[in-house]
């Protein structure tokens, strides 16, 4: 008795935590797998996983990006169809074929003793049924119930299969059985087909090729595969097939029948290319994309070390692409994309290969380049189409974009190089004004590696308590004396000394460390001030990537809590781009700033094209006139009537104005004549530790006013001291400033 142990087929199982990619490559490199079965750890079936299903799930709208990366567990059928090994033939074909007929046509997992044996096929019940047949011919013979009960079982299988089933004699070739599947898929009926041969439909030549493959078969008494069979079609398109063919042999072991199995691959064809196409082009802009472009450059390469010619290529950036997201949203963003890569795609000639590697960076390689000239063209072409304003469903933005050029084999003959050192010389572009290309040279590469050590210290400086906190007083002009301290971060180096905050800051923005290192100014801050005088508030600048953190609130409220500083002492200041980001969001987290009792200041006021509207959106409690108007407060009539418009809006909405870097009498008087309340700068004190800050507090100015001729130095006497003296201005001095 045939039993379903004679018809299994071996088969290396997945395990549920495999992924999505891992499982395409092993369908790619086993064609003739269709379905894979799942196994738990104990090796018993959990799921199967059907070829076509899930290339088609691949091949989707995003398919590669949604299921590559997922474990197969959520991919599978966790329902598949499992037998035991010892059940016989003609009983599970005739339950399945009864209860699960869909399972039973794609495939089924046979266990022994409930592991994972191996899996069926139809096509293996198909060899298998007629080896039965064969064998008990006699006793089929008497039983004519059984027999017809078996033909008809076998007929049904047939037809209900979504493959096409065709059968020919052995002897002739003639068509014996087709399949309604057949039918569709041949555009022929069976009348048509049923008691003719390959020559009666095709070209001599296509029927001699179908008639040798049929000798071929019969030959090697083996199932013979052809992965890829284009087979013309009644209207005279193609079909691509992949046929299974096995030959049925009689009781005295000749050949007597052929039995084909032909599954229609077209729609697998069509998603392993778009699946192809999603690996290696930018679905948004259908430019290449870092992975095609990297295998470009790098054919390039091979090229251009043949021809002795050189290869440039240009790194290209989005100037201000940011901005144009966060104000008119990304679909916007998208759109504007497709448009540059239109442009980029316009620049370059036949040949060259134009990529998105993502976000709003783009590459170019440059082939066939006798001298530096075609470059230098490329990267000016480059510039200039993408300053051209863009039309965005009526908006007009300008963006403008920087190149970075390298070129090989000066720069190097190495893909990942040349692109690196491309970059530098972007970096080097951005550094000059934007808008504008830059050649790759030697120093760019010290500098990068002198900035990568850098970084490499700050990360950990934070932890070496290599930081400290300078301050810098806010002198209230009606009160005359010190009412606030801004606080500043500085780094002293054990090697460099102190460097620069121009030169840490942005790599601590680059590089996520902000978030980390603005909360400990404010931490540390904090805890300085609460011993200040109570009248000495305490300045606070926050970063833009300070507000992508939405533990912001939680921070500062932490922050009050240990320190003990009342939040009415807390002033925390912004730039307008922090509002420019994201403004919803970062409009709410201000609100729940204020609303702890904490101040808001605009610092930098009058620098930016949006500061009036946020002035009008938010309940700002100060806002700072940057120090470019007041270094030319003296010589510059309008200048001059800026800050006075300023002070005239900041006085009629109740918000303190305060003018920065103020550094002569002159100036001072000049401010103080125009009813400004409060200045900061150089003439009352440069930066200082906490330690000498300290000593100013508590102390007002004897006069301000320095006559005409003399040098501008304040010196400050104590004030009258109280009955009783707090622990914070206990041992206060007086000092120059």
């Amino acid at each position: 008795m045939f039993t379903l142990r004679d018809t299994v087929s071996s088969l290396q199982p997945a395990r549920a935590d495999d992924l999505g990619k891992t499982l395409y490559e092993r369908f790619r490199e086993e064609p003739d797998s269709l379905i894979i079965p799942v196994l738990d750890a104990e090796d018993r079936p959990i799921g199967l996983v059907e070829r076509n299903a899930f290339f088609l799930r691949m091949a989707a709208e995003y398919g590669r990006a949604l299921y590559a990366n997922r474990p197969i567990s959520v991919l599978m059928d966790v329902e598949p169809l499992v037998v035991e090994a010892d059940m016989a033939l003609a009983e599970f074909t005739n339950d399945s074929l009864s209860y699960r007929a869909s399972d039973l046509l794609r495939g089924f997992i046979v266990t022994d003793g409930g592991r994972y044996l191996g899996v069926g096929t139809v096509l293996a019940l198909l060899q298998a049924a007629s080896e039965s047949n064969r064998r008990a011919l006699a006793q089929l013979a008497s039983a004519n119930e059984t027999a017809e009960r078996a033909e008809n079982f076998m007929t049904a299988v047939v037809e209900a299969m979504p493959s096409m089933v065709f059968v020919k004699r052995a002897d002739d070739h003639r068509y014996v059985l087709l399949n309604r599947a057949g039918e569709k898929t041949l555009g022929m009926s069976r009348e048509e087909m049923i008691g003719r041969t390959d020559a009666d439909f095709y070209s001599p030549e296509q029927a001699e090729i179908y008639a040798q493959r049929d000798r071929d078969l019969v030959a090697s008494g083996e199932v013979r595969v052809i992965e890829e069979d284009l087979v013309p079609r009644k209207d005279g398109t193609m079909a691509i097939l992949r046929t299974k063919k096995i030959a049925i042999f009689d009781s005295e072991g000749k050949a007597e029948y052929l039995v084909g199995v032909s599954e229609d691959i077209a729609d697998r064809k069509r998603a392993e290319a778009q699946i192809a196409r999603l690996a290696h082009y930018d679905p948004l802009t259908e430019l290449p994309n870092r992975v095609l472009f990297q295998k470009d450059l790098g054919e390039a390469l091979s090229r251009r070390a043949r021809s002795g010619d050189k290869l440039a290529v240009h790194f290209i950036d989005l100037d201000r692409f940011k901005s144009v997201n966060d104000t008119l949203g990304h679909p916007l963003g998208d759109a504007l994309l497709r448009i540059a890569a239109e442009r980029l795609r316009g620049c370059v000639r036949d040949g060259d290969t134009v990529a998105r590697l993502g976000g709003d960076e783009f590459a170019v390689v440059q082939t066939g380049l006798a001298d530096l000239t075609g470059a230098t063209r490329l990267a000016e072409r480059v510039v200039e189409a993408m300053a051209a304003p863009f039309d965005l469903q009526g908006h007009q933005v300008m963006i403008g974009a920087s190149v970075g050029v390298s070129v090989a084999p000066s720069d190097g003959d190495d893909a990942d190089e040349l692109l690196k050192k491309a970059d530098m010389a972007l970096y080097r572009a951005k550094a000059d004004g934007r808008g504008a290309f830059h050649f790759f040279e030697r120093a760019m590469d010290e500098e990068l590696q002198a900035r990568r050590a850098l970084e490499l210290d700050l990360r950990r400086a934070l932890t070496a308590g290599e930081f400290q906190l300078y301050y810098q007083p806010l002198y209230h002009l009606g009160d005359d004396r010190v009412t606030g301290c801004e606080a500043l971060l500085r780094w002293n180096h054990p090697d460099r000394g102190m460097v620069s905050p121009a030169d840490f800051i942005p790599i601590a923005e680059e590089i996520g460390l902000i978030v980390q290192l603005g909360e400990w100014v404010l931490r540390q801050a904090c805890a300085e001030a609460a011993t200040w005088p109570d009248h000495v508030r305490l300045a606070v600048n926050l970063s833009p990537a300070q507000f992508r953190d939405r533990a912001l609130v939680s921070t500062v409220v932490s922050a009050l809590a240990v320190s003990g500083l009342p939040a009415q002492r807390l002033e925390l200041e912004i730039t307008e781009s922090v509002l420019l980001q994201d403004n919803v969001a970062n409009m709410s987290m201000l609100h729940d700033l204020k609303a702890l009792g904490v101040r808001i200041s605009m610092d930098d006021f009058g620098t930016g094209y949006s500061s009036l509207s946020y002035l009008r959106s938010f309940p700002f409690d100060k806002i700072k006139i940057d120090q470019t108007f007041v270094r030319d407060i003296l010589e510059d009539s309008d200048a001059m009537a800026i800050i006075k418009a300023v002070l005239d809006l900041g006085s009629s909405l109740g918000i303190v104005t305060t003018a920065e870097g103020v550094e002569t009498v002159e100036q001072l008087n000049a401010l103080r004549d125009q009813g400004c309340a409060e200045i900061q700068g150089y003439f009352i004190s440069r930066p200082a530790p906490a330690s000498e800050i300290a000593r100013l507090l508590g102390v007002e100015a004897r006069d301000l006013r320095v006559p005409e001729g003399r040098q501008a130095v304040l010196t400050f006497a104590p004030k009258e001291a109280p009955a009783k003296t707090s622990r914070a201005k206990r041992g206060v001095r007086s000092a120059k400033a």
